[in-house]
């Protein structure tokens, strides 16, 4: 069974989720907080919202972040590895997921961090 999940508030030309069979695979998250629509402009601020729309798309699912077992991690800055990871790692702290993590020129509008997951449940 495969399942899309259209994102909330607005058509965009893909899925805020798509669920195949046990597996939850989530589209980036960017660090904007959505009760305001506006980007925090730091790295830790925008790392906690990205982390927390992942958050909001997986528990719409009945997933939660430990289920996650894989996640693609972009940045604008690598100089913002350290701080990302202080963050990232408050979320993950324990059985952390597979990570692929890639530095990028730009991402949409004004954000520095995407994130986008794999999650699985038995």
């Amino acid at each position: 069974m495969v399942k899309f999940i259209p994102f909330e508030g607005g058509v965009r030309p893909f899925s805020a989720a798509v669920r195949a069979g046990s597996t939850l695979y989530v589209s980036g998250q960017v660090g904007i907080d959505r009760s305001s629509g506006t980007y925090p402009e730091t790295i830790e601020s925008q790392t906690e919202c990205a982390v927390h729309n992942l958050q909001t798309v997986l528990e719409k699912e009945g997933y939660s972040l430990s289920d996650v077992v894989k996640m693609t991690v972009l940045l604008t800055n690598a100089a913002d590895l350290s701080a990302f990871n202080n963050v990232y790692t408050r979320f993950f702290a324990t059985n952390p997921p597979a990570r692929t993590l890639c530095t990028v020129k730009a991402l949409a509008g004004p954000a520095i961090v995407e994130l986008d997951a794999v999650a699985y449940q038995e």
